[in-house]
Order: C-alpha cells, then structure tokens, then sequence
C-alpha cells in the first residue's frame, strides 16, 4: 500500500513541473505563435501605437512570432499590442494568438 500512495504523490509533482518548465521556457527567449487575421494584413509599427513610424507589413493569414504583449493606444476596442519577434509592434485587433503571450 505504500508504494501505492509514492506513486500517486509522484504523478501530481512530475505534472506541475512540467507546467514550471514550460512557462520558465516561454520567458528565457522562446516566443509566442500568432497568425494575421486581417483580410487585408496588417501595418508592423516601431511603437504600440496607429501614430508610430510603419516598419513593414504582414500579409493575410500569415504566422508570426510574438515576444510579449502591452497595453497601449485602442484600436477598434482592443488595447493589447504584441512585440513581434525580431521587431515592431502590432495590435492584437489583428492578431491571433495561439499560445500564451507573456507580457512584457
């Protein structure tokens, strides 16, 4: 019956250190996946805000990756703006993610 109640003590601890070691993973320089929602892409700017200088663009349905997230200027109801991987800044009215974004 003891080793019963170590292998049941056991299974718990391996599950949240793994759910550790994924999240310590995400912050030590990994990033995000996210993909362009837009029909028509989107405009990658140098700051979180529709005023910033346009660095480039990204094109309908496509993938990107995200470094962290910030709230900042509306846009269309929606203040978060992701860092893209690399650089620029977009807003997530655009922007799907499908991982968590840390933010930054």
């Amino acid at each position: 019956m003891r080793m019963f109640r170590k292998i049941a003590v056991a299974a718990p601890v391996a599950a949240v250190s793994a759910v550790l070691l994924a999240g310590t993973a995400l912050a030590s320089g990994s990033y995000a996946e996210g993909l362009v929602v837009s029909s028509s892409g989107v405009k990658v700017r140098s700051s979180p805000t529709t005023t910033a200088r346009v660095v480039g663009t990204l094109a309908p349905w496509q993938k990107v990756k995200l470094s962290c997230r910030t709230e900042a200027k509306w846009v269309e109801g929606n203040d978060t703006w992701y860092r893209l991987h690399g650089d620029g800044w977009v807003s997530a009215r655009y922007v799907h993610n499908y991982t968590n974004v840390p933010w930054c």
